[in-house]
């Protein structure tokens, strides 16, 4: 796996100074710039495109928490998780999950925006704890326990854009 904390000459650190990130992302686009190359050979015109995508792709990593905290785990521990091969083993989690679902589909049948927006700050509030959670996971080496938030982090996401396309559909009425 190749270290995105490395291409933007960061520290592995799960919480980002963000302006140094965009700063640096600039500074390397920048650089790899086609105008730049249009005098060099094809070679190194493909090779600098090439960069330019890796540099996108690490910028994306470091972005989005999840990602980020994969990036942390792979790194440490050598070894990329398959998430779709987890199973998660946090009941307690299971159990929110179940009874959020349960909570946004009698929300959408009753078309009530009202609950929908102190629905979605609820969860709002449980992803700060899991981030809050996450960063202190990391910072003890807990890569279980990270993997775990981490699971928690990936399934509020899709809440999330669940929550999204319920108000956009009740909006719509």
């Amino acid at each position: 796996m190749k270290n995105p904390f490395a291409l933007f000459d960061l520290p592995i650190d799960f919480n980002l100074n963000n302006d140094l990130l965009s700063s640096r992302y600039l500074s390397l686009q920048k650089s790899l710039h086609p105008d730049n190359f249009a005098h060099s050979s094809a070679q190194e015109q493909r090779l600098a495109m090439q960069k330019s995508a890796e540099v996108n792709d690490a910028l994306q990593i470091l972005k989005d928490p999840i990602s980020r905290a994969d990036s942390i785990i792979a790194l440490h521990t050598g070894k990329e998780q398959d998430v779709e091969q987890r199973s998660s083993q946090d009941m307690a989690f299971l159990m929110q999950q179940m009874e959020w679902r349960e909570q946004l589909e009698q929300i959408e049948a009753n078309q009530d925006l009202d609950l929908l927006m102190d629905f979605s700050r609820e969860v709002e509030q449980a992803e700060r704890q899991n981030l809050t959670e996450i960063s202190t996971a990391l910072s003890a080496q807990d890569w279980e326990q990270t993997r775990q938030i981490n699971d928690r982090l990936r399934f509020i996401k899709k809440l999330n854009s669940e929550i999204e396309r319920v108000e956009d559909e009740i909006s719509e009425f």
